[in-house]
């Protein structure tokens, strides 16, 4: 990820959107954009909170500020089910089924999921011109979302495996997410005597290559939300607002 990207909106009130955005992705793939937020200055943090009017302004702060045509947010779960956006979307549009991830080939369709220590999983088909973004956490690793995304891709516009590139963004690291037995146990990982960590993002990329995608085209944030320095968001250490990743086809 790169520094601060700064966006201006069409009305005149300008401001400063806090947004990492993937570097790599935007130069290979110029027709995309795909990033994260962050908290932000004091003076413009962008704190998704739970106050549902909050909430309304930072989306469309997002909608406007990045050019799009609409931004789509789910009503996350932690589970797998995927949804695909084809009609007409304008505006700020809120999904209330129990959704953790989504993908569209329509241009000017801004796909969000919100993470404070979860995996943000951009995938793109680069010679379909499809984007996807799943949402997962621990339960949506051991159900292997990643896995029904791909297959998605597959089934819905005939991608294949050698095209697909995925991106792994800021998360908590495999140094700091310490869990139970259980959740080894739902892995499918030998299960510890006591509490230890594990890495999500690096079980994922293991799903995603006994899939076949390259490991040439596998990446991964070395950004951690709650040790690294990139003023993020973490349930973890008590933060209640979240960060907001994104992924679309620019208009």
């Amino acid at each position: 990820m790169i520094p601060p990207l700064g966006m201006t909106p069409e009305n005149p009130n300008d401001f400063s959107l806090p947004l990492y955005t993937l570097d790599e992705w935007s130069k290979r793939f110029p027709w995309v954009l795909a990033g994260i937020t962050y908290r932000g200055s004091v003076s413009n943090s962008f704190d998704l909170s739970t106050e549902a009017r909050k909430c309304n302004d930072r989306m469309e702060q997002l909608w406007r500020g990045t050019g799009f045509d609409s931004v789509v947010r789910l009503s996350q779960v932690h589970g797998t089910n995927l949804v695909v956006h084809g009609s007409d979307l304008s505006g700020n549009v809120v999904l209330n089924e129990g959704t953790d991830g989504h993908a569209t080939w329509k241009p000017g369709v801004l796909l969000s999921i919100t993470v404070a220590d979860c995996v943000p999983v951009y995938l793109l088909d680069s010679k379909k011109r499809v984007v996807m973004l799943l949402h997962a956490g621990w339960r949506g690793v051991a159900g292997k979302i990643i896995t029904k995304g791909i297959e998605l891709l597959s089934e819905q516009w005939g991608s294949n495996v050698c095209d697909i590139y995925l991106h792994f963004g800021p998360a908590i690291c495999g140094d700091c997410y310490e869990v139970g037995p259980e959740v080894f146990r739902s892995l499918g990982l030998s299960v510890p005597l006591q509490s230890t960590t594990v890495d999500l993002r690096e079980i994922l990329k293991g799903q995603a290559m006994d899939l076949g995608i390259k490991n040439r085209k596998l990446t991964t944030s070395e950004e951690c939300t709650l040790c690294g320095c990139r003023n993020f968001f973490s349930h973890r250490n008590g933060d209640t607002g979240r960060q907001v990743a994104l992924i679309g086809i620019r208009p």
